[in-house]
């Protein structure tokens, strides 16, 4: 018997992106899944829309609820679903046609609890950016933690070879879910809530399978949360790695761990950085000087093997390091960061 697959779309203010949304998911070449539209106090026409699809297909149902943001709205539709296995899609995104058989497929007739795809990365209008993949593998025999989990924390020091966390563009055992009380943290309390899930879930799945499969169209939009200045991001990537090293410590992965965090806290670093560029010359000069006095951060620094990292990279590190202020400045202000 074919398996059930939950698909799971947290809504808000999306009405020039939904339908697109829901038609991939409509005319999937696999045909036996439930769809779960969640409003999440959408202000636009969204919500109402969401209604028009529940009546139109039989398999699509809408929920309405206020506004509590993307972790939470997931947890919400974790409740109400029947499927054995559970898939996440941005109301924003969208799907390949035959992106759940693919998924399924990886499934070996449930040899495999947990299949990984890649993604197409696409502008606002679907022009692609880049495609990101994998190569094929299968990972068990206890292993699943230390060898894939631990890549969704970032690379290690020398190499590029992260997985991305993202829950969209995975499959996931409900039974593995339900049996363990698994459920998403607000965004607004962490920051990468994804990877804190995965963090939770991975500790139980006894074999994942990455396909080569690029299933699903993320859509890059310049105004979300991760992409705009946000005067804490910072103060929340330094409370995330501190949160996440400590949840880490009691890990068989925990050495491992700790050296991919830091090296993902230097991206937001980085990151928070380049969004200070739009403030004049002196305030980000001074903005930035105090994210590179940071005490967690000047550590971090001093317990990674910065000599393992590549020439511009080892550069940017030292220069945090020893607060050249000006020049950070100067190249977050020319976006040479």
């Amino acid at each position: 018997m074919l398996p059930l697959v939950s698909i799971i779309v947290p809504v808000y203010n999306v009405e020039k992106y939904l339908q697109q949304c829901v038609d991939s998911l409509v005319s999937q070449t696999y045909q036996n899944i439930e769809i779960l539209l969640i409003d999440d106090g959408s202000k636009d026409n969204s919500g109402q829309m969401c209604n028009q699809f529940s009546e139109q297909y039989t398999n699509v149902m809408s929920f309405h609820k206020k506004n509590s943001g993307l972790g939470l709205t997931r947890n919400f539709g974790l409740e109400r679903i029947n499927g054995d296995y559970v898939t996440f899609v941005d109301s924003d995104d969208y799907l390949r046609q035959d992106a759940i058989q693919k998924l399924v497929d990886g499934l070996g007739d449930g040899q495999n609890d947990t299949v990984i795809g890649g993604f197409t990365k696409i502008t606002d209008d679907g022009k692609e950016l880049y495609i990101e993949t994998y190569p094929e593998e299968v990972i068990n025999n206890g292993l699943v933690y230390s060898r894939l989990f631990n890549r969704m924390l970032g690379s290690s020091p020398d190499r590029h070879d992260s997985i991305k966390p993202s829950v969209w563009n995975a499959l996931y055992s409900v039974k593995i879910i339900q049996e363990h009380n698994l459920h998403f943290v607000s965004e607004r309390e962490l920051i990468s809530e994804d990877i804190v899930w995965d963090s939770d879930y991975y500790r139980y799945s006894q074999s994942a399978k990455i396909i080569s499969e690029p299933t699903y169209y993320y859509r890059y939009n310049p105004n979300s949360l991760s992409q705009t200045y946000n005067t804490d991001r910072f103060e929340k990537s330094i409370y995330f790695y501190k949160h996440m090293t400590c949840k880490m410590s009691n890990t068989e992965i925990a050495q491992e761990a700790k050296l991919r965090l830091i090296r993902y806290l230097f991206i937001c670093v980085r990151s928070a950085f380049s969004q200070s560029a739009i403030m004049p010359f002196r305030e980000s000069q001074k903005s930035i000087k105090k994210m590179c006095s940071n005490l967690e951060l000047q550590q971090a620094i001093d317990e990674y093997p910065i000599n393992r990292l590549g020439f511009k990279q080892r550069i940017f590190i030292m220069m945090v390091k020893y607060k050249w202020t000006f020049c950070l400045t100067f190249l977050s202000k020319q976006n040479l960061m």
